[in-house]
């Protein structure tokens, strides 16, 4: 017994260290060479030994489309390298470089159209990138950090951005938009707080961005989270950034963008630390008229007639009044489905075609938009007004918006700025050719936005960081 016991235990040695060496073996075979292209915001990924005189085929993946590992027909003769998936129906024809470490070519996909790239040989795959990220080494120092709120008892995890060689200097609170966002304000792989803390930091300015709520390394429930709430994270901050004897907390400004200009008006209307203000596409009308603006200007942007625009924007209203007249504690579809029903019965049949809300449509439209407006961030942010908190800001403020804008139309956000801020120190300014997120627009429509490569326009980096350090030096 005793023999048979341990002749097992050999046989198990030698199987275990078999199966081990297999495994080490499995690992080196299915060993994959990346190359990885980029057209826009999107990612294509080859994996495959393009070396191997054996290979046939190869897989391609494309992250942002959900696609991943699809299998194409591959073709490399000399330094001309082919392959196409008929199936999916996509191509590519392209050329190695001299020391074959990059493809350039022509790729074909129905979301990528004659697309110039370039895929370069990866260890592993690669985030977007745009050529406005910047790269280490940096000239500045770049902390990350965790701090616990006081009064919300919230984590936060936020990195701060301090220039190199000064002990003194001006300090922003970046506040992103509407969304759940991470403290780089990431947007189709454009990290639009990376750039503008890397631009700050270069000309002196120093800078601190956290994580949204249940993003990161910060916790709390997004879903449930309200603008004030959110306000209230900006007031943790600054008491967090005034307790830090290592950084120079004498001058907090804001800096928020759309939503984020709105969080930015309420807490510099209230906290004494804040001594700047910096409003980019932020709201300066109240919710409701905002909901009419920005739908109007969004329906117009897809070039519908003036009749459907002014039809679909007079069913909205009333939706919307509705959902302002609500109590916080009413619920909201049974309303609705009954003020959509009234307004249904007075239309024709073809404008009711014109509008979508025809064949069940006005179903979905019901269904989504009481999904939307039953959160309690939306009924709040439906009673916002501006006049609860302009007139209390007496400190310096810059007011800013691209004339592209539909998401927050300039004029009239920019007008009740103007209006209503008590500061002696106010500065507007209106930028010709640049949409919601700053870039450079063609057609200025929110689906452009994805094949735009620029992240943050520069005129506008560089008029924020001078209008900041003005105020420094007075």
């Amino acid at each position: 017994m005793k023999t048979s016991f341990i002749k097992h235990i050999k046989r198990n040695r030698i199987l275990l260290g078999f199966l081990s060496f297999l495994m080490m073996t499995c690992q080196y075979s299915f060993a994959q060479i990346i190359w990885q292209g980029q057209h826009h915001s999107y990612r294509i990924i080859l994996s495959g030994d393009l070396e191997s005189k054996k290979l046939d085929s190869i897989k391609v993946s494309f992250p942002e489309l959900g696609m991943d590992s699809v299998r194409a027909v591959i073709k490399v003769v000399s330094d001309s390298v082919s392959f196409k998936n008929e199936m999916y129906g996509f191509t590519f024809k392209g050329k190695y470089n001299s020391d074959k470490t990059e493809i350039s070519g022509v790729f074909n996909y129905y979301s990528i159209p004659n697309a110039a790239v370039v895929f370069k040989k990866e260890k592993t795959i690669q985030p977007l990138y745009f050529a406005q990220h910047p790269k280490k080494p940096y000239p500045y120092q770049v902390i990350d950090m965790t701090f616990l709120g006081k009064t919300t008892k919230l984590t936060y995890g936020g990195t701060l951005t301090i220039p190199n060689g000064k002990k003194k200097y001006p300090l922003a609170i970046l506040i992103s938009g509407t969304g759940q966002h991470d403290r780089n304000y990431t947007f189709m792989g454009r990290e639009s707080f990376t750039v503008l803390a890397d631009y700050l930091a270069r000309q002196g300015i120093a800078s601190l961005r956290v994580d949204d709520r249940g993003m990161g390394k910060t916790t709390g429930n997004f879903e449930t989270s309200t603008t004030g709430d959110f306000a209230d994270d900006v007031d943790e901050q600054i008491a967090h950034l005034k307790t830090d004897k290592n950084i120079d907390a004498s001058q907090i400004g804001l800096i928020g963008h759309s939503e984020g200009g709105m969080i930015a008006s309420i807490v510099s209307s209230r906290n004494k630390d804040v001594k700047f203000m910096v409003s980019m596409s932020g709201v300066g009308v109240s919710g409701l008229e905002m909901l009419n603006l920005q739908n109007t200007a969004i329906l117009k942007s897809f070039g519908f007639s003036e009749k459907v625009v002014t039809k679909q924007m007079e069913m909205y209203n009333i939706m919307f009044k509705a959902v302002y007249n609500l109590k916080a504690t009413d619920s909201v579809k049974p309303v609705l489905a009954e003020k959509l029903k009234n307004w249904m019965k007075l239309q024709d049949s073809t404008t009711l075609k014109e509008v979508q809300m025809w064949d069940g449509r006005d179903q979905t439209f019901l269904y989504r938009y009481s999904k939307d407006a039953e959160r309690k961030w939306y009924r709040y942010t439906i009673h916002y007004n501006p006049q609860d908190y302009l007139p209390k800001i007496t400190i310096p403020v810059l007011a800013i918006n691209g004339d592209k804008d539909i998401q927050v139309p300039a004029k009239e956000n920019l007008d009740n700025f103007k209006k209503y801020l008590k500061s002696k120190d106010v500065t507007t300014k209106i930028y010709p050719g640049l949409n919601h997120m700053y870039q450079h627009c063609t057609l200025c429509t929110s689906a452009e936005v994805k094949n735009i490569d620029e992240v943050f326009a520069p005129e506008v980096l560089e008029d924020v960081s001078k209008w900041i350090l003005s105020q420094y030096k007075k």
